[in-house]
């Protein structure tokens, strides 16, 4: 292999078996041994295969559109905006299939799961994440098992060229996000041969996420000064802050790496609790005492990935970063300066962190004539599905949280 993994707290360097934890509370980061080379006729990722913890790229696409934006700059007061947009728009050339940024790192996981030899896969997910496994593992004939909470079930759809046929959707009739991802974590540790895909400790999911820093450099022609970015669990923040690093330290771009800029809702926002009280780790205290309704429930996230050594904390710490927290009114608002000025749908991350960014201008946390990057990590979906005819993909089984691991493999048995 042209990589190693790196254990930040010990920085010992191992051989890669799909691993995805060596030392408690800390993450590994692949550390690639070859020259980085751009591969200028491929798409998407793979145009960055150099930095892709895998063997070789496979024949599915994903991956970033950067452009500047100068309509949209202009409506927020900024002489050097630019958008990384993720998803369906097919006259920008959107590389996204289904609709979000969670397409990108897909792409890489599943060719890192054939690198390794690993039977199929489990993922849970609040839906964009769900979706997009379900697209590209259905076009592979990977088997996966997708695991969602109660609300997202409808957010699985497939595109008409997906047949779908080797996924099973499994809905926890009872739960939420957190739940879905302890079920998985149930059945994972008793299926020898499936891996579950890692989340923030998937180096493929954070690489493949981190690529649109790498797209946006070479775009502009240097790292932007900020980049902003609704945050849930993390790995999209952390990916770009590594693959940053590694542009500076090839001396392909000057540093510094690009402040980080993240953004949660109102109502539930952990990470911009401890961040502003100066903590390196959570408490319970971040999180609101009971189950609270959100704007955008992709950024719920009740385990994000903050204190761990290489997580949140640390690269907002290295970039000297800002979190923000944005109330429903704004959000909104900002959503429809989006759409309006840039003529295409988008989704709730995106509408979040276009707020923050105008939070950011308002403050003089930003200057009007930085270079800003925004990424608007999903849209397109209503486009999507007005040019294409998708279909909900009909859940496999259907379980409580107390039940659920049990009733999985028994279903799995008796196929």
């Amino acid at each position: 292999m042209k990589y190693q993994l790196k254990c930040l707290k010990t920085g010992d360097l191992l051989n890669d078996n799909y691993t995805l934890h060596y030392t408690d509370n800390a993450l590994l980061r692949a550390v690639y041994s070859e020259p980085f080379a751009l591969q200028e006729n491929a798409k998407g990722v793979w145009k960055y295969l150099s930095w892709m913890p895998v063997s070789q790229a496979n024949d599915y696409v994903a991956g970033t559109v950067t452009y500047r934006a100068e309509a949209l700059g202009k409506a927020m007061g900024l002489s050097n905006l630019w958008v990384t947009y993720h998803g369906y728009w097919p006259e920008k050339g959107g590389l996204c299939p289904t609709g979000s940024f969670k397409d990108m790192e897909a792409v890489p996981t599943i060719q890192r799961m054939h690198d390794h030899g690993c039977q199929g896969l489990i993922c849970a997910s609040a839906g964009n994440t769900a979706r997009a496994f379900t697209h590209f593992c259905g076009l592979d004939g990977t088997p996966l098992i997708v695991v969602v909470g109660k609300d997202h079930g409808h957010r699985i759809w497939a595109r008409p060229e997906n047949n779908a046929e080797s996924v099973r959707v499994v809905v926890v009739e009872d739960g939420d996000y957190y739940d879905a991802k302890t079920v998985a974590k149930g059945i994972a540790a008793q299926l020898p041969g499936w891996q579950m895909e890692g989340s923030v400790h998937n180096v493929a999911r954070r690489d493949g996420i981190g690529s649109l820093i790498l797209d946006a450099a070479f775009t502009i022609g240097k790292l932007p000064d900020h980049y902003f970015q609704g945050i849930g669990g993390g790995p999209g923040p952390i990916g770009i802050h590594e693959m940053a690093e590694r542009l500076i330290e090839a001396g392909l771009f000057e540093g510094p790496a690009p402040r980080q800029h993240v953004s949660q809702n109102v109502e539930h926002h952990p990470i911009h609790n401890a961040w502003q009280a100066g903590r390196d780790h959570l408490v319970p205290d971040d999180f609101p005492p009971e189950e609270v309704e959100v704007y955008s429930d992709y950024l719920l996230n009740k385990g994000p990935a903050y204190g761990q050594v290489g997580a949140v904390h640390d690269i907002l710490k290295g970039s000297n970063g800002q979190t923000y927290i944005v109330a429903r009114e704004n959000a909104v608002s900002a959503r429809e300066m989006v759409e309006s000025t840039e003529g295409i749908d988008i989704m709730t991350p995106g509408a979040v962190a276009a707020a923050s960014l105008l939070q950011a201008v308002e403050s003089g946390e930003v200057d009007k004539d930085d270079c800003i990057l925004l990424n608007i990590s999903g849209g397109g979906v209503e486009r999507l599905k007005a040019d294409l005819e998708t279909r909900v993909v009909e859940p496999w089984l259907r379980v409580s949280k107390t039940t659920g691991v049990t009733a999985i493999l028994e279903k799995l048995a008796s196929e």
